[in-house]
């Protein structure tokens, strides 16, 4: 994350063409991007329930509010990022790869607990900026119910003693992701973005039509 959050201020605002737009930061709205990301609406109406859900103005340029969408989205992270120096994956690929560790839906129940149990927060409550609310998610200690689901479903269990193997996989079908908006994570956001530019750039005039409907 680019801002440092404890001398600066995370942004409330986006620019786009020289000009600030504020963009809705609260948690809930991050985690209800899954949901719409992953359903099964068209591309149009994916991005346009998305960019109402964000601006409360929405720019002009929307090719570009897409981009600054999606770049808010990723807590100010770029759209690609290596492998860390240990050979590992970065905190921002492991949330994206094609076996997703968590649903924003499914889990709830949880995100919640885990919440109340680490850091004392009531997230029915509470009014967080979404870079706070995934700093602090991503932050959860191996104790809470959560990160032992997350690591269930992750783990290899290639090479691994049969009776761990066959305790590790009963976990991973207990908990196994059957929410339907999960499947958004299997392509990344940098190739959402991409994809969603094009179809922007391709199509704008529809889709600001259809946003003044």
């Amino acid at each position: 994350m680019k801002e440092d959050f404890i001398t600066g201020k995370l942004p409330e605002t986006v620019t786009i063409d020289g000009a600030e737009y504020p963009i809705r930061s609260d948690f809930r709205v991050g985690m209800q991007f899954d949901r719409i990301w992953g359903s099964r609406m068209d591309e149009r109406d994916k991005v346009i329930q998305l960019l109402g859900m964000y601006y409360p103005r929405i720019p002009a340029n929307v090719p570009e509010a897409v981009s600054r969408m999606l770049w808010f989205y990723r807590c100010g992270e770029p759209e690609e990022r290596e492998e860390d120096g240990n050979g590992g994956r970065t905190r921002y690929q492991r949330r994206t790869s094609k076996e997703p560790a968590y649903s924003f839906a499914q889990d709830a129940p949880y995100i919640y607990a885990a919440f109340k149990e680490q850091y004392g927060i009531d997230l029915t409550d509470a009014r967080m900026h979404w870079w706070k609310f995934m700093a602090l998610f991503e932050s959860l200690n191996e104790d809470t119910k959560m990160s032992r689901i997350m690591y269930y479903r992750k783990v290899s269990t290639a090479g691994l003693p049969r009776e761990k193997r066959a305790f590790l996989n009963e976990m991973k079908k207990l908990y196994r992701i059957t929410d339907a908006s999960a499947a958004g994570h299997k392509l990344s956001l940098e190739a959402r973005n991409r994809k969603w530019r094009a179809y922007v750039c391709g199509r704008q005039k529809e889709v600001r039509s259809a946003m003044q409907c």
